[in-house]
């Protein structure tokens, strides 16, 4: 219902006239735009039991004292002018309290015009007053705001009918998810945007007119509502918008997430729409979805080709559906996501293969990204991935037959990425470099040096040897006895029957190179666990 005074003073058949108009009062905002329920015809003393929260009363003034008889067959009271007042005052704080809006007094039926003491208290107490002439009766009244309110809402029907079917014609445009959210900005007057599973933005639009919002004052509500799967909220994003954010698809798996940004509340006629809005936008995103899992299958498929040395098949595909292949020499980047699964970063990525100016191929990779681009754009694709918080590797590729090799190296780089925390894209090549045994991974290699090196563990806490460290001197003095019993301060046979305990617990013959280096790892992951076990890390064995 829109039912509001102007709509009623407003119309010549009535010939209402206002007496009170609070519209410049600095206690109200556009009084007579103020809806109301309806209007209540009434000359009780004390209505209120029997009215809504906002209303208008109709009333001929029987309550109230006849000071000025519109007919001498009425009685006129004789009454001080103070108590007269007080009268008409309390009736005016009684209703005003409860929300009423205003009052309609017909007027030359029992008092002569409206009663100034009325008029007084109207104004005292903000309520609007207006007069109905004696040749409109209260029923013309209420049937022409019947009328009024049947007419607003065939309106808001018709506007709600147009809006949708606008948005649903846009919603058949080649661009269907883009136009869908254009023209739902312009049919509610809003901002619009969307924002994907993992809470970055996909879609923006302003507002056509009022103040506007970014994406940096958008995102954190998104991430709130993500988190607390809040399937809708509504929060001030500044003192002038308010931003009404709705989850898409299941609350515990969300497709995504619309936002509209407005700095006017929403009319039922709106709300109607926005219904509309989020089947078409989620029936949007579903498809784009399941065509998302269709790509991400092929892609995978294509990688494979390209692995098996099947380059021209590849080609044609790939410059039928997204764009040109890179080419050979060219660099490998694997990336793996530190929070998400990559399959829900993989439809993020289409951004990147629309440009034909930068070529770029990307599949998943095992638990990760493959990437494949020219040297020249690596720093501007790394750019784009930074949003996903993923550790990258890159390798060199300089033929196809290397490709294979070349996400390896990558793969094991961005690992290190991972169990370093370094951030941003790790070259393979300044890995291995470094050593080789930066390319282990630490947690496996601890393990297997707390296997090894446990039977020595065990002699050590029983006999009070010390046979892990003769190990570790022997070993630094690269397997000579001489230079190692005298870093130990033992005696050279001292040295040998420990070494043959050694051998004995291990099973290891100390005289192969391979044991050797083995034993070599296993003592460097095994004090790297004992040192994480004195600072509250794995027990030692």
């Amino acid at each position: 219902m829109s039912l509001s005074l102007r709509k009623l003073l407003e119309n010549p058949s009535l010939d209402l006239r206002l007496i009170v108009d609070l519209s410049e009062d600095p206690r109200s905002e556009s009084a007579l735009d103020h809806e109301f329920e309806w209007l209540h015809a009434t000359d009780l003393i004390d209505p209120t039991p029997f009215l809504g929260p906002a209303e208008v009363i109709l009333t001929l003034g029987w309550q109230f004292p006849v000071t000025d008889s519109v007919d001498s067959s009425i009685a006129e009271a004789r009454i001080p002018a103070d108590k007269l007042e007080k009268i008409y005052d309390d009736y005016a704080a009684l209703v005003a309290a409860h929300g009423v809006i205003g009052i309609g007094f017909g007027s030359d039926v029992l008092h002569r015009g409206v009663p100034r003491p009325l008029v007084n208290a109207c104004i005292k107490h903000g309520l609007i007053l207006f007069d109905v002439p004696y040749e409109i009766s209260f029923m013309d009244l209420l049937q022409e705001a019947a009328r009024v309110v049947q007419r607003d809402q065939s309106e808001r029907q018709s506007r709600s009918l147009r809006a949708q079917k606008a948005i649903a014609h846009a919603a058949t445009r080649r661009d269907g998810l883009n136009a869908t959210l254009r023209e739902t900005a312009r049919q509610l007057g809003c901002g619009v945007s969307l924002f994907d599973s993992l809470g970055h933005s996909v879609i923006t639009v302003e507002a056509p007119h009022g103040p506007r919002v970014g994406e940096s004052e958008i995102a954190p509500v998104v991430r709130k509502a993500l988190t607390e799967q809040l399937r809708f909220c509504t929060a001030q994003v500044t003192d002038e918008v308010e931003a009404i954010v709705q989850l898409l698809g299941e609350y515990t798996d969300p497709t995504g997430v619309l936002v509209l940004t407005l700095s006017e509340g929403f009319d039922d006629v709106s709300r109607n729409v926005l219904s509309s809005v989020l089947a078409l936008v989620s029936v949007s995103l579903e498809q784009n979805q399941a065509l998302a899992s269709l790509h991400t299958t092929l892609r995978q498929a294509l990688l494979q080709l390209l692995l098996s040395g099947n380059i021209g098949m590849t080609r044609h595909i790939l410059e039928s559906v997204w764009g040109p292949l890179p080419v050979p020499p060219m660099v490998a980047m694997v990336g793996i996501s530190r929070q998400f699964e990559v399959t829900r970063i993989l439809p993020r990525l289409e951004t990147m293969t629309s440009d034909e100016a930068v070529p770029v191929f990307y599949a998943q990779y095992q638990n990760g990204l493959a990437i494949l681009l020219q040297s020249k754009h690596v720093e501007q694709v790394i750019e784009l991935l930074q949003p996903f918080d993923l550790a990258i590797g890159r390798s060199r590729c300089d033929r196809w037959d290397g490709l294979e090799l070349a996400l390896e190296e990558a793969k094991k780089a961005a690992e290190y990425g991972i169990r370093t925390g370094k951030t941003g894209s790790i070259a393979f090549s300044g890995i291995w470099q470094d050593g080789v045994a930066d390319l282990i991974d630490a947690s496996d290699a601890s393990h297997v040096a707390r296997r090894v090196l446990a039977p020595l563990a065990r002699f050590e806490r029983s006999n009070n040897g010390d046979l892990i460290t003769t190990l570790k001197v022997w070993l630094e003095n690269h397997g000579k006895l001489q230079p190692a019993a005298r870093a130990l301060d033992v005696h050279r046979h001292t040295l040998m029957a420990r070494l043959e305990k050694i051998a004995q617990l291990t099973g290891s013959d100390l005289d192969d190179f391979q044991v050797r280096a083995d034993l070599v790892l296993a003592l460097r992951y095994y004090r790297a666990e004992k040192a994480d076990s004195s600072t509250g890390g794995t027990a030692q064995p």
